[in-house]
């Protein structure tokens, strides 16, 4: 009996050995899977180990466009000459021509006129060019606490109705406060979106000349700026409006806009509601983040790389998401795009909008 008993032990170590075995077996065979699908995943969908310039990685958008950017730039220059010189793209050696010429970095906004400098602004605030109304969209009550001299104080709520512009609306709150459709305008505001939007609807309104100060109120006052709690009276004016429905995304107008060629779509949220819900699988998200620091807009080199990598200059661009979509349209203008807004959150219900909620 007893040695049956060793016997029977020995067979099933034997077993358990030969289970464990098979199950290391079973083990290395997945990790070298996983390690597989890693590796594939990294070298950005191709068989060769190249970038690739239509597999965009969505856990680094910005990297994957600088990468794609770098790699659209070889294959131009590869065009454009024999001469041929290396450069390094995701860690790959891509040829290109020693002569080809690289488009210059922009240095200067393409609209500087949009944008104002709050220290070039008076100092005493009594030196106002001839046609230049000054405009303080804040609150009444922020207004009054101080502002910068001799400007007129226009909510800019008071232009909307149910959250979104209304002309006529708006038509009422400018000719309230004088304002005139040859009027130099410069708008200044808070840290809110409240500016921006003032500066998308006075454009669709019809006005020409607008310009911000970058960075708004506080901007002014860190620059020193004496602020006054003085409020001037302007007489009412005969406003007219003179809308440019262009710049204007609505329910009758969206499907032909996207239907374009040549058309950009960016969101202005942040990419975690850009996950759940966006407009169309084409759409960019692009969060202010990356556009303003500390409330003004960052310089032109880097907004002209935010934008070059992912639009076309000569083609449309739709930016929606608001109230974010205000800043986004004006940083866009202000670098020379031709950018319309779409207002609301309509789009939600129309059959372009993507879902990732179920």
């Amino acid at each position: 009996m007893g040695v049956i008993i060793i016997m029977d032990g020995s067979i099933s170590r034997s077993i358990r050995l030969q289970e464990a075995m098979a199950a290391a077996s079973i083990i290395s065979l997945l990790a070298i899977f996983f390690l597989s699908f890693l590796t594939i995943s990294a070298l950005a969908g191709t068989e060769t180990g190249e970038f690739c310039p239509t597999c965009p990685d969505w856990t680094d958008l910005d990297g994957w466009l600088a990468k794609k950017d770098a790699y659209e730039r070889a294959q131009m220059n590869g065009q454009q000459g024999n001469s041929q010189t290396t450069v390094q793209i995701n860690g790959q050696t891509s040829i290109t021509p020693a002569t080809a010429k690289v488009a210059p970095i922009q240095e200067e906004y393409s609209q500087p006129g949009l944008i104002t400098n709050p220290s070039s602004l008076s100092v005493n605030g009594d030196q106002v060019a001839a046609n230049q109304v000054i405009l303080d969209v804040r609150s009444g009550p922020d207004y009054l606490a101080g502002h910068i001299p001799q400007a007129r104080n226009l909510y800019w709520k008071n232009l909307q109705k149910d959250g979104i512009l209304d002309p006529s609306t708006a038509k009422e709150a400018l000719q309230q406060a004088g304002v005139k459709e040859s009027d130099r305008l410069l708008v200044y505001g808070d840290s809110d979106e409240g500016a921006y939007f003032v500066f998308w609807a006075l454009k669709y309104l019809g006005q020409e000349n607008v310009s911000l100060v970058d960075g708004g109120a506080d901007a002014a006052f860190a620059a020193g700026l004496a602020f006054t709690t003085n409020a001037p009276s302007p007489l009412p004016s005969n406003y007219t409006v003179r809308i440019v429905p262009w710049l204007l995304v609505t329910p009758d107008n969206l499907e032909s806009m996207l239907e374009q060629s040549d058309i950009g779509v960016l969101d202005a949220r942040d990419f975690f509601e850009y996950g759940q819900s966006r407009l169309g699988n084409e759409s960019i998200c692009l969060s202010l983040d990356k556009l303003y620091e500390n409330y003004k807009i960052k310089d032109a080199r880097t907004l002209e790389d935010l934008f070059d990598r992912r639009l076309e200059k000569s083609g449309t661009v739709v930016v929606y998401g608001t109230p974010q979509a205000y800043s986004l349209f004006y940083s866009l203008r202000l670098m020379g795009y031709n950018a319309t807004l779409l207002e609301g959150d309509w789009w939600k219900e129309t059959k372009w909008a993507v879902s990732n909620i179920k």
